[in-house]
């Protein structure tokens, strides 16, 4: 590029700052298509305070830009037409994101928050994907593809499994191994313990029946390792994500789940555990019943409503009463939130969308909203409700989203 050709296009850049509201025109948009006018604007929008000193000769606050094309997409917002409000929101979204993510990448105002964004074409519609769907791993490592919809039944390492239309894998059991009493335990013949393993996507969800009845509701990202036949001592799986369970009751006969950082202990009752890898925080709440939570070299026993909360960082645990409804509202296919930090609701949505989030300052993410949010809806609708709440302005460009508070 010519020295005089690019002067001749930071000028141009600089005329769109001078009225930020610009940088959203369709004419601008579709000249950063261009590789080399991407690249230009990155250089000026890191560089923009010395441009704008040379030119003005003193400083020009950035946030004072962002206060201008903020507002400008809010005043599109609220077009007067009803029935063009929704696209008008939608391209607004997309338009918005592509200008705050090249701000992004080249001046460093966004954080970035949650996976590695994946390569996916320009504007895919993003529908919603909530769906019943699980990979099943046996023990010679065979994957069986669980999101069929006929019913079928297979035997597998010597027992009968079971996946019908409803999306509910379960174990056949002898009559004697599911009729529990508080002191009955199954007899049973020793052997080698196998081992199924349940794998559950992103925007999926799945149930289980294992052999001694217990149900099990997988959220997604979720990975659950069983035995096909428990042993006669104790009934012991292993959590990577979360899930939510409803134990049999046998007294003599301890149910127990194992995470990267925590061990939890039942005879019968209803909980859920979430231990994601990627999050610092991991926790177990009680529904009903008792369980015994542990974590390094604490044990609490928990009363319904209560949650044991572990943190990975500072290895500091604590119990608190929480509103169960908040952590088990996604097995009745919700996102339920009160007053929850904004970062903390977006992870959810990340995890079930498959998306990246970026925050245009770290105060965004402390924001607190509450709202209950259908998990199988169009990522979209769901963020249209997150942006009527009138705190802030979140975009969506393919598998990105973007949020500016307002």
């Amino acid at each position: 590029m010519q020295m005089e050709e690019k002067l001749d296009k930071i000028e141009f850049i600089l005329e769109h700052f001078r009225e930020p509201e610009r940088l959203l025109e369709e004419e601008f948009m579709n000249w950063l298509q261009e590789e080399g006018n991407k690249h230009l604007f990155e250089e000026v929008v890191t560089n923009r305070m010395a441009f704008l000193e040379k030119e003005y000769g003193q400083q020009v606050k950035p946030e004072q830009e962002w206060q201008k094309l903020w507002q400008q997409i809010q005043k599109d917002f609220h077009t007067p037409t009803p029935e063009k409000r929704k696209t008008t929101r939608r391209v607004w979204y997309s338009v918005a994101a592509g200008v705050c993510m090249l701000m992004a990448l080249a001046g460093g105002m966004l954080l970035q928050q949650g996976k590695e964004k994946k390569s996916v074409s320009p504007m895919t519609p993003i529908e919603h994907v909530g769906k019943r769907s699980a990979q099943l791993i046996v023990s010679t490592g065979e994957v069986l593809d669980l999101s069929q919809e006929e019913i079928y039944q297979k035997a597998v390492d010597g027992t009968l499994i079971t996946n019908d239309t409803l999306k509910l894998l379960s174990y056949q059991s002898d009559a004697g191994k599911t009729d529990l009493t508080e002191t009955n335990v199954p007899e049973k013949i020793n052997k080698e313990t196998t081992y199924h393993t349940l794998r559950v996507p992103a925007g999926a969800d799945y149930q289980v029946t294992l052999a001694d009845g217990t149900k099990v509701w997988l959220n997604c990202e979720s990975t659950l390792r069983y035995p096909v036949e428990f042993g006669d001592e104790k009934r012991e799986v292993y959590l990577d994500g979360e899930g939510y369970f409803e134990v049999n009751k046998a007294t003599e006969w301890p149910f127990i789940v194992n995470t990267e950082q925590m061990r939890v202990k039942v005879t019968g009752t209803k909980f859920n555990v979430k231990s994601y890898s990627t999050e610092l925080i991991v926790h177990t709440t009680l529904v009903e019943g008792s369980v015994w939570a542990y974590a390094d070299q604490t044990q609490v026993q928990l009363t319904p409503s209560e949650q044991f909360r572990y943190d990975k960082e500072t290895g500091m645990t604590s119990v608190q009463k929480v509103d169960t409804e908040l952590y088990t509202g996604w097995i009745e296919g919700m996102f339920v939130f009160r007053n929850q930090r904004l970062e903390d609701v977006m992870n959810d949505l990340a995890r079930w969308y498959n998306m990246t989030i970026f925050y245009s300052t770290a105060e965004a993410k402390e924001i607190r909203i509450s709202t209950n949010l259908n998990r199988y809806k169009n990522i979209d609708d769901l963020l249209e409700i997150i942006n009527e709440s009138g705190k802030v302005v979140v975009a969506r460009k393919d598998n990105t989203i973007t949020i500016h508070a307002r």
